[in-house]
C-alpha cells in the first residue's frame, strides 16, 4: 500500500494559523484528517496568532487514531461511531477547559472550538470510513473511475436562512441555530461539526466499502473540493509517478495563483493506493 500526505496553507498569506491536522498510523492503514473551523475575532483578540480550533482538530485526530489502533484487529462498523464519540468528547473537555461552554459563548468571536473530519481504515478488503461536514473521502477503482464520494454534509441546511440578515447576524444565527441542530423529532436541521455536542454524531456520515488492489482513496479537507474535477489532478493518481507530491504541489500552486478563492484555501490530502 502506497500513501502520501499533503498539507497546504491558505494562498491568502500567513495572517491565519494552520488549522488543518492529520494523522497517519505507523502500524496500520488508518488515516484521519480534521479541519479546525476558523473563528471570527475582534480587534482585541489574540486570534489569529493562536487557534483553539487548530488545537481541537489536533486533539480529535490523535485520540481517534489511538482508539482505532487499539481496535484494529476486531474493527467493525460499530467502532466508527464509538471512536467518533470518544474524539468528540475529548474536544468537549478541551472546550470546557478553555471556558467555552454554551452559557459563556456569544456564537461570534467567543464560540466553541470545532472541526470537520474524515476517516478511513482499510482491513481485509474493506474500507471503513466517515465524513463530517465538508471534509470527505473519495474512492477511485482500479479502472480509474470514481466509484464513491462521501456526502457533502449540507443536505439538511436550509437554503433561505440568510435572507434579510447582516453579516455578523448571519454568523451568529448559523452557529446558534444550525450547528449540530436537531428538531423536536431528533432530525437534523442544519450542519454538523466536532465540537463536543452529543448531537454531532447524528450528522456523521459513515459506511463500509469493498476495495481491491489498485483502488485509490483520498481522505481530504474541504480545500480540495474543487480539484477533483481537474484532469491534471486526477491523472496524478492514475499514473502515481514517483514525484507525485512535487507534481501535486505544482498543480496546487498554479491553480491557487489563477483563482485563489476557488483553489487557494488551506487544504489537506492523504492519498492511499491500495
Amino acid at each position: 500500500m502506497k500513501t502520501f500526505s499533503f498539507i497546504k496553507k491558505s494562498a491568502f498569506g500567513n495572517s491565519h494559523p494552520q488549522e488543518d491536522f492529520f494523522v497517519i498510523s505507523k502500524k496500520y492503514p488508518i488515516f484521519v484528517v480534521a479541519d479546525g473551523v476558523s473563528l471570527n475575532f475582534d480587534k482585541e483578540s489574540d486570534y489569529p496568532k493562536k487557534s483553539g480550533a487548530a488545537e481541537a482538530a489536533k486533539i480529535f485526530c490523535e485520540i481517534v487514531m489511538f482508539e482505532a489502533e487499539k481496535r484494529f484487529d476486531n474493527f467493525t462498523k460499530k467502532d466508527l461511531t464509538e471512536i467518533f464519540d470518544i474524539g468528540n468528547n475529548a474536544v468537549l473537555k478541551y472546550n470546557i477547559s478553555c471556558g467555552r461552554t454554551k452559557d459563556a459563548i456569544n456564537y461570534y468571536d467567543v464560540d466553541l472550538f470545532s472541526a470537520t473530519t474524515a476517516f478511513l481504515l482499510v482491513k481485509g478488503g474493506r474500507a471503513y470510513w466517515w465524513s463530517l461536514c465538508d471534509s470527505g473521502v473519495v474512492l477511485f477503482n482500479d479502472k480509474h473511475k470514481k466509484m464513491f464520494s462521501s456526502p457533502a454534509g449540507w443536505d439538511t441546511f436550509p437554503k433561505n436562512w440568510v435572507e434579510n440578515r447582516g453579516d455578523k447576524e448571519k454568523i451568529i444565527v448559523r452557529h446558534r441555530d444550525y450547528r449540530n441542530a436537531v428538531n423536536a423529532k431528533g432530525k437534523r436541521v442544519g450542519y454538523g461539526v466536532v465540537d463536543g455536542e452529543e448531537s454531532a454524531k447524528l450528522y456523521l456520515n459513515l459506511g463500509v466499502l469493498d476495495v481491491k488492489n489498485g483502488y485509490v482513496a483520498l481522505v481530504h479537507t474541504d480545500g480540495f473540493e474543487n480539484y477533483f474535477s481537474l484532469k491534471e489532478f486526477k491523472d496524478l493518481f492514475i499514473r502515481w509517478p514517483k514525484d507525485i507530491v512535487v507534481r501535486l504541489e505544482d498543480v496546487v500552486l498554479k491553480k491557487s495563483e489563477i483563482n485563489p478563492s476557488k483553489y487557494g484555501r488551506e487544504k489537506t490530502l492523504v492519498a492511499i493506493c491500495i
